[in-house]
């Protein structure tokens, strides 16, 4: 018999934060890290793939925006300087609602967090300043100047082009089948062999609960459907610079909405922002739904100051939701060799490298060295505690 494969780490999921992860434990120097994914790397089957993904510091919980004040601080920075390029191009944020929204909830979390560069302003300022945007239902803006576009397919090619040069072993169209958290080592049985690993980090998506049954009850993947449409005004209107990045926060029976200026591929990008209605199965292969886009060209023919042209194109995406919307973080409870990140409700890609970091130090050292995430890590841990 062939004596199974060994690893010093081991991470289950090759998106965003696999990648990240991977790599910070590569230069914290664990001998012979692994990465292993489902499909091949760079797949639109899940949650990382597209051209480009929303920054920003504004949110309704101050325990992100802290977060995200660490990653536009030191994360990006770092891995733009590794990678030689920029990853983060500048674009406003603005967001915006009628006063039953959530507006209200993101103001006071930016207040308490004491994040710089968030200013509320009045309609009038607002389409002075955003003239894309008619706001009609929206008496006050919130202007978000450290918002930005992730170039999400730049990011993910440089963390794999890092990885490998740091010596990851990445294990592709590779399917997890089982672990067995029992063993030491930790046991993972894939459909090409069984491997073993020191430590485990799982950054399976939306395939998390079939390897941590206890979350699948408390999980709910939800399917995106994400248009790209013609911007009927000068070119240079739909660019980063002149286009925001933007949150609608409804009214609860309307609910939340996003989009970017035109990034990667022509066409500006919107979508409903869906957590709720069912769950959907990630193995589908669905196309985007053409009924639920016509909601979304509604909305922006509300919302935009000229209607939006003809759909350009057309991508699905998955979310992994939290009832809460919260993430869910750090180690099994009777395991800490076992660490998982997961459920980002559709809001993770920004923390991509800072996710990374946090994962490889509660792996190898049980704590995660950033001290915005130490403050709240057991309620990020809530559901793991509860499985």
């Amino acid at each position: 018999m062939i004596a199974p494969q060994a690893f010093g780490a081991l991470v289950v999921g090759g998106g965003v934060h696999g990648l990240a992860t991977a790599l910070e434990l590569a230069r914290r120097g664990v001998e012979r890290v692994a990465l292993v994914e489902r499909h091949r790397l760079h797949h639109p089957h899940g949650s990382s793939h597209g051209a480009g993904r929303i920054t920003r510091t504004t949110y309704m919980d101050a325990r992100y925006v802290r977060l995200m004040q660490v990653a536009h601080a030191e994360d990006w920075p770092r891995l733009e300087r590794d990678a030689r390029r920029t990853l983060v191009h500048r674009a406003d944020g603005v967001f915006f609602g009628p006063p039953e929204g959530g507006l209200e909830q993101y103001a006071g979390a930016v207040a308490a967090a004491g994040a710089p560069g968030v200013e509320r302003i009045d309609r009038s300022e607002a389409r002075r300043r955003f003239p894309a945007f008619a706001f009609p239902d929206a008496p006050h803006v919130l202007h978000d100047r450290t918002g930005g576009v992730v170039a999400a397919a730049d990011t993910l090619l440089a963390l794999d082009r890092l990885c490998r040069i740091e010596g990851v072993h990445v294990l592709e169209d590779t399917r997890v089948l089982a672990l067995e958290p029992a063993h030491d080592p930790i046991g993972v049985v894939t459909d090409r062999g069984r491997l073993q690993t020191e430590r485990l980090v799982i950054t399976a998506g939306a395939w998390v609960g079939d390897l941590v049954p206890a979350l699948a009850t408390h999980l709910e993947v939800k399917r995106q459907h994400v248009g790209y449409f013609a911007w009927t005004g000068e070119p240079d209107e739909a660019r980063p610079g002149r286009f925001p990045v933007w949150v609608y926060l409804g009214a609860p029976e309307d609910g939340v909405w996003y989009g970017l200026p035109e990034f990667g591929r022509p066409g500006i990008k919107a979508a409903f922002h869906a957590t709720g209605g069912g769950g959907d199965d990630p193995d589908a292969t669905l196309t985007p739904d053409p009924a639920a886009l016509d909601r979304v060209r509604d909305f922006l023919t509300r919302q935009l100051s000229r209607p939006p042209g003809e759909l350009l194109h057309a991508e699905t995406c998955l979310y992994t939701n939290a009832p809460d919307e919260h993430f869910v973080i750090g180690a099994l409870p009777n395991d800490p060799r076992v660490v998982v990140g997961a459920a980002c409700s559709g809001h993770g890609f920004k923390f991509g490298p800072l996710m990374g970091r946090i994962l490889a130090g509660l792996a190898l050292e049980g704590r995660s060295g950033v001290s915005a995430f130490e403050e709240y890590r057991e309620a990020f841990a809530q559901a793991l505690r509860r499985a």
